[in-house]
């Protein structure tokens, strides 16, 4: 059982559903759980006819009973493994799984800004005595897990993100998803699809559009996704003079077509695990910029399948969009040598069949 806090449009979740579809049915029943809501995913999963529970809290507080709903939960499905997504899931997944006996406990990190709160950082690091494994989907997070939760070695271990690389190695139609958006054929397009929030460092982009549009004057940024600076980044793009080259297209599930129009991918995060899109641009044989934060450099080879900025940095991000803008010959060997590499890499399949071998208790390291 995967336990997440929902089911939406995050990279965290996307990890969850796609080891609920992935794993071997013949050696495991997968199901999932979300502490607070569904979303789009566990609409998905449903319908895949994958069990999905949902333990919404109390209404306007938090729910101290979680741990034995989830606990009477995991008695009553009979799991054998529960597998729990961050804080939330991490603290009341592993109470109920101590309270209903059930036998392997796997917990997967997705990266967030340490030091955290203290009182989280130290229920994490009792809880991961009780854990069988617990994972970084970087080594960078397993560095920091190790660092400021001092969770022991023994118990971490790195297992990069994937996905299921059939919806992106399908040839989409980028010129149809230019015409729906109403974008000329004639522009080059800068890509972003992340949470609109200060971790994804949309601020430094923006700042950067002026001096990009000044050496490609023909360039459009788009956009996609929702967040709790969407209004302050549509103020900031108007403020800036660049509100007419950047779109803001609000959440999306055509991902996959919105990667085959984008001639780059952005991502000048300030922090970041594994990112998801980045595999997404990866799989898409899209070149990348993004910030040189995390585990990004796990899949983004500088100059060879993208560049690495440092993070905060819109001078240095001027420097290598243009760059890529102008020069579509690299865009295309950057594109190519990426999708070669995801291929190796960070397949769904193989993500999936590392987690088998601790939910089999097969890992010995």
């Amino acid at each position: 059982m995967q336990v997440t806090e929902d089911l939406g449009l995050g990279g965290l979740e996307h990890v969850a559903a796609t080891l609920c579809t992935t794993l071997d049915p013949n050696r495991f029943e997968t199901s999932a759980l979300c502490l607070k809501d569904g979303g789009a995913l566990a609409d998905d999963l449903t319908a895949r006819g994958i069990p999905v529970f949902r333990l919404p809290p109390p209404r306007g507080r938090a729910d101290y009973f979680a741990a034995m709903k989830i606990a009477r939960i995991l008695r009553r499905e009979r799991i054998d493994v529960i597998h729990t997504h961050n804080t939330s899931a991490f603290i009341d997944g592993g109470l109920a799984a101590l309270l209903a006996g059930t036998p392997t406990h796997v917990h997967t990190d997705h990266s967030r800004l340490f030091p955290d709160k203290r009182r989280y950082m130290i229920a994490e690091f009792v809880m991961s005595h009780f854990a069988y494994r617990v994972v970084g989907v970087s080594d960078h997070t397993v560095e920091e897990l190790r660092r400021y939760e001092r969770i022991p070695l023994s118990k971490l271990t790195t297992i990069p993100n994937g996905i299921d690389a059939q919806a992106f190695d399908r040839d989409h139609d980028g010129t149809a998803k230019r015409r729906e958006l109403g974008i000329p054929m004639t522009s080059t397009i800068i890509g972003a699809a992340v949470r609109l929030t200060e971790q994804k460092g949309l601020t430094y982009l923006l700042q950067a559009m002026p001096r990009i549009l000044a050496a490609q004057p023909d360039t459009v940024l788009v956009i996609a996704g929702e967040g709790v600076l969407a209004d302050s980044l549509r103020e900031q793009a108007r403020s800036l003079g660049v509100q007419e080259q950047v779109r803001f297209i609000g959440p999306r599930r055509d991902i996959p077509e919105l990667l085959a129009m984008f001639d780059l991918y952005a991502l000048p995060s300030e922090w970041e695990g594994l990112p998801m899109i980045i595999l997404e641009a990866m799989a898409s044989a899209c070149p990348i910029v993004a910030s040189d934060v995390g585990g990004v450099r796990m899949a983004v080879r500088d100059g060879e399948n993208g560049y690495l900025v440092p993070a905060r940095d819109a001078d240095a991000l001027v420097q290598r969009i243009t760059a890529l803008l102008g020069d579509g010959r690299r865009r295309r060997q950057f594109g190519e040598v990426g999708r070669r590499f995801f291929r190796e890499r960070f397949s769904a399949e193989a993500m999936a069949a590392a987690y088998a071998r601790l939910y089999t208790r097969e890992a010995t390291g």
